[in-house]
């Protein structure tokens, strides 16, 4: 099977884009700006044709990237991700996030070109859209909901919970490990609204969906992809400090502009569609990438 991953050198994409390319019987093309470096290692099997340089933002670099790897199935976790409680950036992320998606899905309508199914990186901003973040991304589903099902793709979307853990790529928006790199050197955290309920999903959890929604049959799903169990963000933060014995300055803050809401997948529909249920245990990988940060900030002397 042919893939197109966009972002596959990001958080996410460099750990599917291992996993996938452990089948001699796939050829996996990876599409990605490195707009926040290289990751650690990438695959060298065989399986991966192309490590393509290039910004979703560009028609014509993803035209390309299209032409180049014919894929059977394009997934499409390239993506802008700023913090909840950012206020700028909105235009870049609209540009990235909805024109981006545009752009790739207006290069798989050729005829010639055109893969069997989109598979859709979404989020669980979705839900309560007040970032840009997440108006971007709801946006980006309703284009591909609309379009594909009248050009005979098929289409899968996935909303994922925040994603932590250990992976190729070092980029990570999420709290977990902003949390954990912060205390680890030693700085002050403001963290906005931490009575908040917040599902995490582990990243092998996250690849696992992926494959689950390579392999399905459904021509058009939409599902929560987490765990279905929400921790409350300042008892998350407390299990970080006793692990890590912060001793540094920390705020709670609340403000007005700032909406965060509790935020805990319904995993019914995965299940059910997917046969997709996490299985990876919290406490266990919340230890493991306190110590995989530690040893990589420690070494790099952050």
């Amino acid at each position: 099977m042919r893939f197109l991953i966009t972002g596959g050198a990001g958080f996410l994409g460099s750990e599917l884009t291992t996993s996938l390319s452990k089948s001699k019987k796939n050829e996996i093309y990876v599409f990605d700006s490195y707009a926040h470096g290289y990751p650690k290692t990438l695959p060298q099997q065989e399986a991966v044709k192309d490590l393509m340089v290039g910004n979703i933002k560009d028609f014509s670099a993803i035209s390309r990237a299209v032409e180049r790897s014919e894929p059977d199935v394009v997934i499409h976790l390239a993506a802008h991700i700023t913090r909840p409680e950012s206020v700028g950036e909105f235009r870049s992320c609209a540009e990235v996030n909805y024109v981006g998606t545009a752009n790739l899905l207006e290069a798989c309508l050729r005829e010639r070109y055109k893969p069997k199914k989109i598979i859709f990186a979404s989020s669980e901003a979705v839900r309560n859209p007040t970032s840009h973040y997440g108006i971007s991304k709801l946006a980006a589903e309703r284009l591909l909901e609309s379009i594909c099902p009248l050009a005979e793709i098929g289409l899968g979307i996935l909303r994922f919970s925040e994603i932590y853990g250990i992976s190729k790529s070092h980029t990570s928006q999420s709290l977990i490990n902003f949390l954990v790199d912060r205390m680890v050197v030693g700085q002050s955290i403001a963290v906005f609204d931490v009575k908040r309920r917040k599902d995490c999903l582990h990243i092998s959890d996250a690849v696992k969906a992926c494959k689950a929604a390579i392999r399905s049959s459904n021509p058009l799903f939409k599902v929560d992809i987490g765990s279905g169990e929400g921790i409350v963000t300042q008892d998350l933060i407390e299990k970080l400090k006793n692990l890590l014995d912060f001793e540094g300055q920390f705020k709670y803050l609340e403000h007005s502009g700032v909406r965060v809401f509790d935020s805990v997948a319904d995993t019914a529909a995965a299940e059910e569609v997917l046969g997709f249920k996490c299985a990876a245990d919290f406490d266990k990988e919340l230890q493991a990438v306190v110590a995989g940060r530690r040893k990589d900030l420690t070494k790099w002397g952050t």
